[in-house]
Formats: C-alpha cells, structure tokens, sequence
C-alpha cells in the first residue's frame, strides 16, 4: 500500500510553520471558526454560507465524523496563531479518492487577519505535506474567477493556472466561473 492510503493522522498531532500551528478541530472551536463563517465577505466566494450557528455546529460534527475514518483521505485543520493560540481560519487537503497521488487544497481565514501572509504560510505547508507525507504528485486548488486575493496566494505559492471551467455551478445564485490551479514548482 502507498504512503498515501497507509498514513492516518493522529489527533494529538500537530503541523506547525513559522507563525502557525495547523491542528485537528475540536468542538471547543465552534465559535472561533463561527466569527469568520457567519460573515458575508468571508463566504462570497464559496458554495455555501454565511453559516448560521447551526450550521457552523453541523460542520464540526461532520469534520469529526470525516477524521474517524479509515483510510482518512480529508484532513480538515484549524489554523492557530502561535503568538496567543487564537484561532484564525480553517484549511484542508484532500486526497482524491479516484486519484491517489493527487491532492486538492483550500483555507479560509478570519478577515481580520487578510493581507497578513498567513493565507500564503498556510499553502506552503499544505504544498509540503501533500509531497513529503502522501507523495502526491499532483496537487490542485480552484477558486472563483474573482477572487483575487486567492488567485494571488496560489500564484505567490508556485501554482500556475490550469483551466477554466466556464458555469461550472450555480453559487449564490449566480453560475460561477472557476479557475483550477496546479502546483508547478516541484522539487
């Protein structure tokens, strides 16, 4: 069995950067991540959301239910700030199921910590543990066609555009245009 499926993360451990811890969630996170997806400018962009507490709560539960299982292919982190352990957004890799030696990322950080690097920090590590823990060989990230502070993580990151997918789904009411990006700088 590849690296990829045989690894499971524990959930004592931790990933840490310069300024960042990256940890499992724990219930006792509820209304940390709820102050950032309960805000319209955080989710603009996304599928889903504002969230309501209810659903922020649905969340973790399924965030639990997801790391119990086994292989574990969706590691769904809770971002920490090392300097006073306030938590400050969420990120995640996922190992496509169809693909295994393909990871996809995302994060989404309070905004009152954008324009911080800690988006940039966050991918980086992402990017590492992709290569050096699951050998992926691939590894991908999309967002809105306007979301300009994401496309400007992933280019400052070493991904490079991929394609367009023109209507790709219907968000918010309005068909969206997503860029897929591909990580470009391997070792």
């Amino acid at each position: 069995m590849t690296g990829i499926l045989a690894y499971n993360w524990r959930m004592d451990e931790q990933i840490e950067t310069s300024r960042l811890v990256l940890r499992d969630y724990r219930p006792t996170d509820l209304e940390s991540i709820h102050a950032y997806v309960s805000q319209p400018v955080v989710v603009q962009y996304a599928p889903w959301g504002p969230n309501s507490l209810e659903d922020t709560q649905e969340f973790l539960e399924e965030v639990q239910e997801r790391k119990a299982q086994k292989p574990r292919l969706i590691y769904e982190f809770a971002i920490e700030r090392k300097e006073d352990g306030r938590q400050i957004g969420g990120c995640e890799l996922v190992i496509d199921k169809q693909i295994p030696l393909e990871a996809i990322l995302g994060y989404i950080i309070n905004p009152d910590y954008w324009g911080q690097g800690y988006a940039t920090e966050v991918t980086h590590k992402l990017v590492e543990l992709a290569i050096h823990t699951f050998n992926a060989k691939t590894i991908k990230a999309t967002c809105d066609e306007r979301n300009k502070g994401s496309i400007r993580v992933l280019e400052k990151s070493g991904f490079v555009q991929d394609k367009v997918i023109e209507n790709d789904f219907l968000q918010k009411g309005e068909m969206r245009t997503t860029l897929v990006f591909r990580y470009a700088n391997r070792e």
